[in-house]
């Protein structure tokens, strides 16, 4: 009996010890659950804070860059408002050298008392025109008009009063060409040429005689005297000629206006390249 007790009380003791180290090991796992509970609180934690810093430095980070890029496109603003501001500086720079240049070649080219093309201008002026004719095969007329007994106007009433036939004759000149294309020149003193293209020789005549009939009439008043004036003309045509130059036209048109002053002055004559090249 004793024995059955014996037993009975050392199941009982073991079943006890399982109890409590069942409970300690309850208690165990309990308090490892709390600590990884409050480990893995820690972590979240953790991870919340190095989330919001970085957070905060990528806010810095893109406030940063975009201060940079504002910079920038105030500097780009600046920069194309400076180059704009040069641009049109520039562009007034050349405008004002364009008007000097067109200023200074008009000086070149311009007879500063008739206003009228000057010797180097028709000395280029009829180069280019020759060629043109000859190219497009239309005919290019040349005209030299010489105002008659110009320097007995000088030795009588003085160069001032030969000044002013110069600007009367060059004023006839300018009312009888009417096309844009003819153009007039002061040859050299009282001697003046006119480079008329795309005109034959019977168009060339009547421009000269309408143009001598035109000073014939006009009168030129100086110091309340009355001066009379007449021209000579003499005129040639290029059409294509054989062997005939730029040079020749004026030499044929020249020898001309001598056959015209030699016959009696104040009238137009033609010559032909014929002639020119057999004298």
């Amino acid at each position: 009996m004793i024995s059955l007790f014996n037993r009975s009380t050392s199941y009982l003791f073991i079943v006890a010890i399982l109890v409590v180290i069942l409970s300690i090991i309850q208690l165990v796992v309990q308090f490892s659950s709390l600590t990884l509970l409050l480990l893995i609180m820690a972590l979240f934690m953790a991870l919340l804070v190095f989330s919001q810093e970085k957070n905060t430095k990528n806010a810095l980070a893109s406030n940063a860059t975009d201060q940079h890029v504002e910079n920038e496109v105030q500097d780009n603003d600046e920069l194309e408002s400076k180059v704009q501001e040069r641009t049109l500086e520039l562009n007034i720079a050349l405008q004002e050298l364009e008007e000097v240049n067109k200023e200074l070649e008009e000086k070149n080219t311009l007879d500063d008392l008739t206003g009228l093309y000057n010797r180097r201008f028709y000395d280029q002026k009829i180069l280019a025109e020759y060629r043109r004719s000859r190219r497009n095969l239309t005919p290019l007329s040349l005209v030299i008009l010489d105002i008659d007994h110009f320097k007995k106007v000088n030795d009588t009433y003085g160069h001032l009063a030969g000044d002013e036939c110069l600007i009367v004759v060059a004023a006839c000149i300018k009312s009888c060409l009417r096309r844009s294309a003819d153009i007039s020149c002061r040859y050299g003193g009282e001697e003046f040429c006119l480079i008329l293209p795309e005109t034959d020789s019977q168009g060339a005549l009547a421009l000269a005689e309408e143009l001598r009939e035109s000073i014939a009439s006009c009168q030129v008043s100086y110091n309340n005297t009355i001066i009379s004036l007449t021209i000579s003309c003499g005129v040639s045509t290029y059409l294509q000629q054989k062997d005939v130059q730029a040079e020749h036209l004026f030499a044929a048109a020249d020898q001309a206006l001598y056959q015209a002053k030699h016959n009696g002055r104040n009238q137009v004559r033609q010559q032909d390249f014929v002639k020119v090249s057999d004298s």
